[in-house]
């Protein structure tokens, strides 16, 4: 299916430049429709269709980028270390960080993780979800579930007759 290619406002000709919440500047390339316009990211080049609305609020995020690294820059408070700032994410576990010296430090992703949520705790309470207390509890299914359940049990018995 081809979209219908449509003249483009004034905010959304080739060209235009638009700032994202993450992923620093896109450039338009192409304007189709409302529901279709093609952007470029001026950091990593990558290409994609992005709603002019979702465009001009800065809502799109580059899939590209790995979303260990929107942490990049952020400081991080720690016991051991004192003020940490994150430089890289090395691999899918592995974080750099460095310190106030500028010694490099190297950690594990879920300690750093941990560290942002003790940091954020004061801030932010979530409330845990209630664990069931029992099996009866743990294995109860809603009435939809048993419906479709019954459904397909039924298709498979009088499959073939």
């Amino acid at each position: 299916m081809l979209a219908k290619k449509m003249d483009a406002p004034h905010d959304m000709q080739n060209g235009a430049k638009f700032k994202t919440k993450k992923h620093g500047y896109v450039t338009v390339i192409e304007y189709y429709n409302t529901h279709t316009v093609i952007v470029a990211f001026e950091n990593t080049g990558n290409v994609r269709a992005i709603s002019a609305a979702k465009l001009r609020s800065g809502q799109l995020a580059d899939r590209s980028v790995p979303p260990e690294s929107i942490m990049v820059g952020e400081k991080i408070e720690s016991v051991k270390h004192g003020l940490l700032t994150i430089v890289q994410v090395e691999s899918e576990n592995i974080v750099l960080l460095t310190d106030e010296k500028g010694d490099e430090v190297r950690m594990l992703l879920p300690a750093v993780q941990k560290m942002k949520l003790k940091a954020g705790e004061g801030e932010i309470q979530k409330e845990e979800p209630k664990m069931p207390m029992s099996l009866s509890a743990l294995t109860k299914r809603n009435k939809k579930t048993k419906d479709v359940n019954n459904l397909l049990k039924k298709m498979l018995t009088d499959y073939g007759k």
